[in-house]
């Protein structure tokens, strides 16, 4: 599941919900969770690469940067929707 990295990260069952619902209704949101989750596998495998070149190491710090740059939007859109959400 692309969304269950962040849905573990959540303490209780409404923000799960209002995550889901964000995910399943804002396409902007979507893709980034889904890339984020594609970046996560990318990562993963680079790092178990044995021998690291320099040139790995290169690739494997620029898609961490993205994944980080990623899981900020990602976070920063989640409480502006659930601050909108507590507010109606």
């Amino acid at each position: 599941m692309k969304k269950g990295l962040f849905l573990k990260e959540l303490q209780n069952e409404k923000d799960k919900k209002l995550f889901i619902e964000l995910y399943e209704n804002d396409e902007n949101f979507k893709e980034w969770v889904d890339k984020h989750y594609e970046l996560n596998v990318k990562t993963d495998k680079l790092e178990k690469h044995n021998p690291m070149t320099p040139s790995l190491e290169m690739e494997l710090e620029q898609l961490k940067r993205e994944k980080l740059h990623l899981k900020d939007l990602i976070w920063n859109k989640f409480n502006e929707y659930k601050q909108k959400v507590e507010n109606n």
